[in-house]
């Protein structure tokens, strides 16, 4: 090819080692151009590594928000269709924002205003309604297409656990007009907080005028001061199934007594592990990582113990603060030789044998607590008195624990 001779506009050369080149009147190439012919080709070779990066720090911001939104203090006030959210974080923003699912989403936050990237409100969304796994490849997404979205609102990543079918539902009358209370099972969640009932143990409130089912009392207070802005009425509506809920002075008088139910342990700094020493150097309570054997009945570690490698036979679980749940360890530091080393004083605890990832407070300790008996004037048959360990209301003539935290536990 003649360097020194311009290409006319119809002109087709070919290049050494190189397929044919035609330049158009526009002055775009058509073909692929040698190397020595494409001047921003190192350019594009050097921005490869740029973009990884980016991506790499994109997705630790991601994850940043995913923890903060698995963390805070976040509740559903109301649903505006199938894809739009009104949430009320309580700390620390104290305010209300919504989001909208959608190609991409939105969210009326200032940290999705300023750099347009998934924030917490729309990761909890994801995370927390649709129940999404953290590294689900909707969850990472700027925005999900209508296929996408409707995938999302069937719920078709979740696990699907067979519902119970009950007909007569007179049967679920009280003797005072109510509908009467539907049993907690292990993965029933509040419907606000969207967190589950029987991890927490926070006490519990339910619709008596339509479905039965719980609530977090703290929960439908906060939806009760919402409701109450919007609509003047004495009646409080059910999230779930949009008929009325409870009277709002019943929910407020119940808020009221379940506040007295929370000891000043529940009122220290989520990061102390309350009630759990560490096993080597004694430490009491951990605060921080805490790590859990997953073979060894109630045997921990502070993160201290954990880095020296302390019990290093069994694998562990760890979490930060005390209202997370307990997440594998992929992999211990400095592993070394696996040695069966045992606890000489937890192989006689009377509960050791018993059913792993459960603890038994053993008879005796039990039937040391102080016993007391239920009577017609007593304070713990009003609304709001429950049981921190089943959260079922208490009766007349029943037997209670009083445990030292001052909590009260059927008996």
């Amino acid at each position: 090819m003649n360097a020194g001779k311009p290409w006319s506009t119809a002109s087709v050369t070919k290049a050494t080692g190189g397929p044919a080149v035609v330049k158009e009147s526009s002055g775009r190439f058509r073909g692929s151009l040698p190397g020595r012919l494409r001047p921003h080709s190192a350019r594009m070779i050097r921005s490869g590594p740029t973009v990884s990066k980016k991506k790499k720090h994109l997705n630790h911001r991601l994850k940043g928000q995913q923890r903060l939104a698995l963390s805070s203090s976040i509740y559903l006030l109301r649903e505006t269709g199938p894809t739009g959210f009104l949430l009320r974080e309580e700390e620390p923003e104290n305010k209300d924002f919504r989001v909208f699912l959608g190609n991409p989403h939105v969210c009326n936050c200032s940290t999705f205003q300023k750099k347009g990237e998934l924030c917490k409100h729309i990761c909890w969304v994801l995370l927390k309604r649709f129940k999404l796994p953290r590294n689900h490849e909707y969850a990472l997404k700027l925005g999900l297409m209508e296929g996408e979205i409707n995938d999302l609102l069937q719920g078709i990543h979740q696990v699907k656990v067979p519902q119970k079918i009950e007909n007569d539902e007179n049967s679920h009358i009280e003797e005072d007009g109510y509908i009467k209370q539907k049993e907690i099972d292990s993965d029933d969640i509040c419907s606000i907080c969207q967190e589950i009932l029987l991890e927490k143990r926070l006490p519990v409130t339910f619709c008596r005028l339509g479905c039965g089912n719980n609530m977090h009392i703290k929960c439908m207070k906060i939806l009760a001061n919402y409701q109450d802005t919007i609509s003047n009425t004495s009646m409080l509506k059910c999230p779930l199934c949009r008929k009325e809920f409870a009277p709002l002075k019943l929910i407020l008088e119940e808020f009221r007594n379940s506040s007295k139910l929370v000891a000043a342990a529940e009122k220290e700094q989520l990061d102390k592990q309350l009630g759990i020493p560490c096993n080597n150097c004694k430490q009491f309570p951990i605060e921080g990582k805490c790590y859990k054997c997953t073979k060894c009945t109630e045997y921990h570690l502070c993160q201290k113990c954990f880095d020296s490698c302390c019990h290093p036979s069994h694998s562990f679980t760890f979490r930060e603060k005390r209202n997370q749940r307990w997440k594998s360890v992929e992999k211990r530091p400095n592993q070394v030789v696996n040695i069966d080393i045992k606890n000489d004083v937890e192989e006689q605890m009377p509960h050791f044998q018993e059913k792993q990832g459960q603890v038994y407070t053993p008879k005796h300790v039990v039937k040391s607590l102080p016993l007391l008996v239920i009577t017609k004037n007593s304070m713990l048959l009003a609304p709001g008195y429950q049981c921190r360990l089943c959260l079922k209301a208490f009766c007349l003539g029943q037997y209670v624990r009083l445990l030292p935290c001052t909590h009260k536990e059927m008996y």
